[in-house]
């Protein structure tokens, strides 16, 4: 008995003294400054970085090489849901017409995603057939006559409508089918 309360009695001790050296080091951090040197060996961001989520946007997917995140702001009117059948093919178009991305149904029910960035902030994105979900904030149909016009990555981005099935749903009506709340 009295060796194991001289066992808890060190382990109380070590625990205690480990405890006080860590507030010390933090306490050390809070007072060093900066210098040139620290400062330049930081990365620089690359630009998809510098874009990508805030604190605020929560991620919702992660594959190998994509990752969808919830955005924190709603955008728009309302929100587009977009349908894909086998070999259907959804291209996302930036505003000067140059390509954003493409998401594509295969055959065998996997997406193809690498044509889009490996990060995405929307509504709800998952590329996963049994799962699938391809929700975008947006404006009102009627405000473009051959687009839509959706928000990806914080941005205006335009989905051809001749090409594409979709559903829009106005915020409280997709709130309230999805049984989420403002």
């Amino acid at each position: 008995m009295r060796k194991i309360l001289i066992g808890l009695a060190l382990s109380t001790l070590i625990f205690i003294s480990c405890n006080q050296k860590q507030q010390s080091k933090t306490a050390d951090k809070a007072h060093d400054v900066p210098t040139a040197r620290s400062i330049s060996e930081k990365q620089i961001p690359t630009a998809d970085e510098v874009s990508m989520p805030q604190s605020n946007d929560s991620l919702l997917y992660e594959g190998k090489s994509f990752s969808s995140y919830i955005d924190a702001e709603h955008r728009g009117a309302g929100v587009v849901s977009f349908t894909l059948e086998v070999n259907d093919r959804l291209d996302i178009w930036n505003t000067d017409d140059s390509k954003f991305g493409e998401i594509v149904l295969n055959e065998d029910f996997t997406f193809f995603t690498l044509n889009m960035p490996q990060k995405v902030i929307a509504r709800k994105v998952v590329p996963e057939y049994d799962f699938a979900a391809f929700d975008f904030d947006a404006e009102e149909v009627a405000t473009n006559k051959d687009y839509l016009i959706i928000y990806v990555n914080k941005e205006k981005r335009k989905v051809k409508k001749s090409e594409a099935k979709f559903t829009f749903s106005p915020w409280n009506v997709y709130f309230t089918k999805s049984g989420h709340f403002w």
